[in-house]
């Protein structure tokens, strides 16, 4: 009987027990498939592999189960892990299963971040001096950071977090700060940060760009994400997108009530971008509560995996 799974067969040299670690996420890169034998890389090493394998070229996510001296079994993730997958990993990292521990790992595993058990005990333990509702805004804007070129310096990711939750302590440097960073995966979108002041109102405005910053050369970023308050509507959200058939906006606003208030006027919204070329598709309307620009920003999944079913 035969274990299903994918099965690396590591050069000798490449010492696999102290780089793989059971519990570890890992990004799989299949380079190629060649008589059931497939190719591919993770984290710079390249492995022979067996198994459910995906036709190349082809990326996804795929969990640690067992290491041994000479064969890695992998786990293939369909989307991002959930539950017992992920109090499987807080256990083999050696961290208590609770759920500020599942939760942060979560999103690290959203954005492809290697699970370090140092970083995640530094959040843990910084997540928790915070008040509970402030949590989960904190884990969205840490996590995010871990995937800029700031993240080494500990000066610059104090400045930037308390720009992004909007900490008393906040000063122009942390927005400074954002907009001269880069991310590190080159598949990742760029955010510019802009703030705005108006009679009664004031806010932030987000471009986020997949050109690397080119942003002179399209017609509409990726996305634009407004932030505005109000005395009266206290903090309202519009995140705008390109879909299929045009533009769709979300927005979100401080309470229920306030959503019967915004989908009448959506009709004038459709109307103004209309008349300046965009056509929007579609308009949501909901009351929620975001506290941080890094709870509407998700990375690329992978593509749909294919197997192939070359078990040998």
């Amino acid at each position: 009987m035969q274990i299903s799974g994918i099965f690396l067969n590591p050069a000798v040299e490449l010492q696999t027990a102290t780089s793989l670690q059971p519990g570890q996420v890992v990004r799989v890169e299949v380079l190629g498939v060649e008589n059931g034998l497939a190719t591919v890389r993770i984290g710079g090493q390249t492995f022979t592999a067996t198994g459910e394998i995906p036709s190349p070229p082809a990326t996804f996510r795929a969990l640690v189960r067992e290491v041994t001296v000479n064969t890695v079994h992998l786990q293939y993730l369909n989307g991002i892990p959930e539950g017992d997958a992920l109090t499987t990993m807080a256990g083999a990292l050696g961290l208590a299963t609770e759920p500020e521990t599942t939760k942060l790992l979560q999103e690290m595993i959203r954005w492809q971040l290697p699970l370090d058990r140092s970083l995640v005990e530094t959040l843990l333990s910084a997540a928790r001096e915070l008040p509970p509702r402030e949590r989960a805004a904190f884990r969205a804007a840490r996590v995010w950071l871990e995937t800029l070129d700031l993240r080494a310096d500990p000066v610059r990711v104090r400045e930037a977090l308390a720009y992004l939750l909007g900490k008393e302590e906040a000063t122009p440097r942390g927005q400074e700060v954002l907009n001269q960073a880069v991310p590190l995966s080159p598949d990742q979108e760029m955010v510019s940060f802009f703030t705005f002041r108006g009679k009664g109102l004031h806010g932030e405005l987000y471009l986020v760009d997949d050109r690397a910053g080119k942003k002179g050369e399209q017609d509409f970023p990726l996305a634009l994400v407004v932030r505005v308050e109000t005395p009266v509507l206290g903090e309202t959200w519009v995140y705008l997108t390109r879909g299929r058939a045009g533009l769709t906006a979300r927005v979100a606003v401080a309470k229920e009530n306030f959503v019967p208030l915004f989908k009448k006027a959506a009709g004038e919204l459709r109307d103004r971008l209309a008349a300046l070329g965009y056509a929007i598709d579609d308009i949501q309307v909901t009351a929620r509560k975001i506290s941080c620009i890094c709870e509407l920003l998700r990375p690329h999944e992978p593509p749909p995996y294919r197997p192939v079913n070359t078990l040998v």
